[in-house]
């Protein structure tokens, strides 16, 4: 019974659902919590935790382990700068720009939107950046900016080099960019994280929501929303897109960015545009789009495996598959569907095609079909970093710690090699 009433506090404190990171996940954190407060009983530890915010957090902090670094998914920065050069700073706005990032972990993605706001050359004062995360932890090692070679992977460091400062084996971030960062410890389901606050031009909320149950999510999307302005941008993480299907948002026109920009709903219903109900996740390299205006390191460069999915689909077959991500994305999830179909009935081996079928069904509310078309997708691309991802994400859920690592680290492997190639 201590067991469960530490899950539900950890419910109560910040909307963390046991089945998301497994029951035996929560076990282990509790047990190494327990060893280092030197507590053998776990009743004893149960009452520690449940009057202990400092005890809270730290168990917060083992069960969900940040993992994070700069410029992590750099389509999502790419778009953001993109937006700023060509659309924040063309209409020579007059007030300050607003940006929020929750959680802000360790602080690399925070620092990250600082460093995009000095190449794009945003002044200190023209722009603020609010970074909030429940872990006093995470806040600390936030504010120090120091940090280890894991904060920093790919092969491109020209950011290193500019903003950074070797001391030791570490990295010391500059004052300059510090300085754009406002650093705060709060949870996102407090009702103190919108009260008196001004609302955002943008917020980066990536990959919290996939912790929290369903009604938690819609409820953490509300206050996103509420603190969103008129025409403000929301990115999410890849797996969390579904939740804005029927919300009035429209996705960015942006390939792989998860960004999507507030509208009316007049205005939404006139151009018959629907928000990502999917996320837009299929590599630009294997569908053969062109690649927005972005600095080069932040485009997909064509290689082998492009060739390799050539020689298996013909030129329609591309365009089905094209056309059933556009529909997904438009909120069509049936017809999507339909396209996948016939591109598997005439037996075209093609991964995406069963990834996007899995995001379909998971959608629809059926995890066991999904996870069959996950895995299908990684059988025929051992590489595809979103159906791993996806399946890590399953994993977890079904409280499967070690298929989760494992699923992890070939997600990052992949990833590692994609950006490797597109660099």
């Amino acid at each position: 019974m201590s067991l469960l009433a530490i899950q539900q506090l950890l419910k109560q404190s910040m909307g963390l659902h046991s089945s998301t990171v497994g029951s035996e996940t929560i076990s282990q954190a509790v047990a190494q919590r327990m060893r280092d407060c030197a507590v053998s009983d776990i009743d004893d530890y149960r009452n520690i935790v449940s009057q202990s915010t400092t005890e809270l957090n730290a168990l917060i902090d083992t069960v969900v382990i940040p993992e994070t670094w700069f410029y992590r998914d750099r389509n999502p920065f790419s778009a953001f700068s993109d937006w700023l050069c060509n659309t924040w700073l063309a209409n020579r706005p007059t007030s300050p720009l607003r940006i929020l990032s929750v959680p802000c972990s360790t602080g690399e993605e925070p620092y990250t939107l600082a460093m995009c706001l000095a190449d794009c050359g945003v002044a200190a004062s023209d722009a603020q950046i609010d970074a909030i995360d429940v872990s006093s932890i995470n806040i600390e090692k936030a504010h120090s900016a120091c940090y280890g070679n894991n904060s920093f992977r790919g092969t491109d460091f020209h950011f290193r080099e500019l903003y950074f400062e070797s001391v030791g084996t570490r990295f010391q971030l500059g004052d300059n960019i510090r300085e754009r960062v406002n650093f705060e410890q709060l949870n996102i389901l407090d009702q103190a994280f919108i009260a008196g606050r001004a609302p955002y031009h943008v917020i980066f909320c990536r990959n919290l929501l996939i912790y929290f149950d369903l009604p938690t999510q819609h409820q953490a999307i509300d206050r996103l929303e509420q603190l969103l302005t008129r025409n403000g941008m929301l990115f999410l993480g890849h797996s969390e897109t579904s939740l804005l299907l029927k919300r009035s948002f429209v996705a960015l026109d942006f390939p792989r960015s998860f960004g999507f920009r507030r509208v009316q709903k007049k205005k939404r219903e006139e151009t018959s545009t629907a928000p990502h109900s999917l996320p837009k996740s299929t590599p630009v390299r294997k569908l053969n789009k062109p690649a927005p205006a972005s600095p080069p390191t932040f485009t997909d460069s064509p290689g082998k495996s492009e060739q390799q999915d050539r020689n298996v689909m013909g030129e329609h077959d591309t365009d089905l598959l094209q056309q059933a991500f556009k529909l997904a994305d438009q909120g069509h999830l049936d017809e999507a569907a339909s396209r996948c179909e016939i591109l598997l009935k005439q037996k075209i081996r093609q991964a995406d095609a069963h990834y996007l079928l899995g995001l379909i069904r998971e959608a629809a509310g059926n995890p066991t079909e999904a996870e069959r078309m996950f895995r299908k997708a990684v059988y025929l691309d051992p590489a595809h970093y979103e159906a791993l991802t996806q399946l890590s994400i399953i994993c977890r859920r079904q409280g499967d710690t070690d298929g989760a690592q494992r699923f992890h680290e070939r997600a990052t492997r992949a990833q590692h090699r994609s950006q490797g190639a597109g660099e």
